[in-house]
């Protein structure tokens, strides 16, 4: 994220974040489509959710997964239009603001960093506790999950200091061979089902509870595609970002879709849930992949390991590039301290940034293990619900601001600015109540406290803004892609675009 200014006034190197910008046109339409595709964690999601979503979902997973990917489909939609126009690495946060001012803007970014944080949080000790369990269990030796974590965390932070285009290129490597390997799988798993091949799967019957058990499963897939919009955080750093940040953000989606569709189905045929014998053993199966693996192909028992390891380091990569920019942001725009919003002079990375995400991944990670245990999903699941419900605020609040930003706008359509946005919110909102509904078992039961007091803790902070620096808000969210020639007719000065350069919507 860090801020190079060969087209644009402002140099990478000055002493104050003001006015920094992102190194433009580095990246390729590819390397943004794998920042969202690694950050979703497609392989990662279908061995963890897949089991997750099997006691309501039962044979109608393919259907659950699917109407997942039509209701994402319409959050996607806001972010494509927002990206359009206004390319930042600040994301939903650049966004909001823009549509409905710096104090909604400022809302957004609070929560969007938080999340992304406990997201960080989360990958720091599962990447360590996954490859612990895989070398204990593989070869016998037993090391520690934290050296592990910290060993990860070693190459992450080296590869996201260093280079942003070395980073997504090695997420695109992992993710083809993490997909590639599950795909294989599938198809084995299809050809050898015989009579369990059926669109039966499709159709709520398939499940006992009908079209409500398909909305519970649905959860779940959508919980799959958090993170689908990551690329719109490369929008500075990309080559014609106008173009190719819609296109990554819509074709990360419509490709990790349809793996999550298509595994689903394989998941469903190859374990013949369309028989009752088999239904009953899925549900109680917490390896669903692994037992097909066993059955129809067990020579790729341990290339789907290395495939869940990698998957998840892949992940974390991805994570870490994605909130360093979104910290970045908030650093530039003076909501964080400044020296969050600074670039490498060599390098041009996010640095500060770099460094304050990686000490706080490790001393929480490790303090969180103390308190809820270090198991896989331990810590990673409590900090990543916490950060899903944030997440889901989020696309809600984006989702209102893309209605409220094109309802006056000359290019303004119907379906994609309000019926889309209408059509998410409404997707999300179950999803949403999942996570924070009452009496829920510990510490789960303490998401929706931890949700209102960093909102008061906000609102607190916005109110400290409001009185001594008002004008703080005004600007925040409004630094844009250098390379945007043109937003809605207003031609860009020679140096970073703020409020007064982007007509009100």
């Amino acid at each position: 994220m860090a801020v190079e200014t060969s087209a644009v006034g402002g140099g990478a190197g000055s002493g104050t974040s003001e006015g920094q910008r992102l190194k433009g046109g580095q990246l390729s339409l590819p390397n943004c489509v794998a920042l969202s595709a690694a950050v979703m964690a497609p392989v990662i999601a279908v061995i963890l959710n897949a089991p997750a979503a099997a006691a309501n979902g039962q044979g109608a997973l393919p259907l659950a997964f699917l109407a997942a990917f039509i209701g994402t489909g319409f959050v996607a939609v806001t972010v494509v239009q927002f990206a359009r126009r206004l390319p930042s690495s600040g994301l939903f946060y650049t966004y909001v603001s823009h549509a409905l001012g710096g104090g909604a803007g400022f809302y957004t970014g609070w929560l969007y960093f938080a999340a992304y944080v406990l997201l960080a949080i989360g990958l720091f000790t599962a990447n360590g506790a996954f490859l612990h369990n895989y070398m204990a269990t593989e070869w016998s030796v037993n090391v520690n999950w934290w050296i592990l974590s910290l060993a990860e965390m070693g190459l992450i932070f080296m590869f996201s200091l260093r280079s942003i285009k070395t980073s997504v290129r090695i997420d695109l490597s992992l993710l083809a061979f993490e997909m590639v390997v599950f795909i294989t799988l599938a198809v084995i798993a299809i050809a050898k089902a015989g009579s369990a091949n059926t669109l039966h799967y499709f159709t709520p019957s398939a499940t006992s509870g009908g079209v409500k058990d398909v909305g519970l499963a649905a959860v779940f897939g959508i919980l799959s595609f958090i993170g689908f919009e990551s690329a719109a955080t490369l929008g500075e750093e990309s080559r014609n970002p106008k173009r190719n940040i819609p296109l990554a953000v819509g074709g990360a989606t419509v490709i990790i879709g349809v793996f999550y569709v298509f595994m689903m189905y394989a998941l469903s045929a190859g374990y013949g849930l369309n028989s009752a014998v088999h239904l009953k053993a899925f549900i109680a199966d917490a390896s669903p992949f692994a037992t097909i693996a066993t059955h129809d192909a067990s020579w790729m028992t341990q290339i789907i390991d290395i495939a869940g390891v990698l998957g998840l380091f892949s992940c974390f990569l991805a994570v870490q590039n994605a909130t360093v920019r979104v910290i970045f942001s908030m650093g530039r725009d003076n909501v964080l301290p400044g020296v969050l919003g600074k670039v490498h002079p060599r390098f041009h990375s996010p640095y500060t940034a770099i460094y304050a995400l990686t000490a706080i991944s490790v001393v929480a990670g490790i303090l969180f293990s103390l308190w809820l245990g270090d198991s896989l999903t331990d810590v990673y699941g409590w900090t990543g619900t916490i950060g899903t419900v944030a997440i889901v605020l989020v696309y809600m609040l984006a989702s209102i601001g893309l209605i409220r930003f094109f309802w006056r706008d000359p290019e303004r359509n119907i379906f994609l600015h309000v019926i889309c946005p209408i059509l998410g919110i409404v997707a999300l909102a179950y999803p949403l109540y999942v996570n924070i509904k009452p009496n829920q078992p510990y510490p789960f039961n303490l998401v929706f406290w931890v949700m209102l007091a960093w909102l008061i803790l906000g609102g607190f902070v916005y109110w400290y803004f409001r009185q001594n620096d008002p004008e703080k808000l005004k600007a925040v969210g409004r630094v844009l892609a250098e390379d945007v020639e043109d937003l809605a007719e207003g031609k860009l000065a020679s140096g970073p675009v703020t409020a007064a350069a982007t007509p009100a919507p």
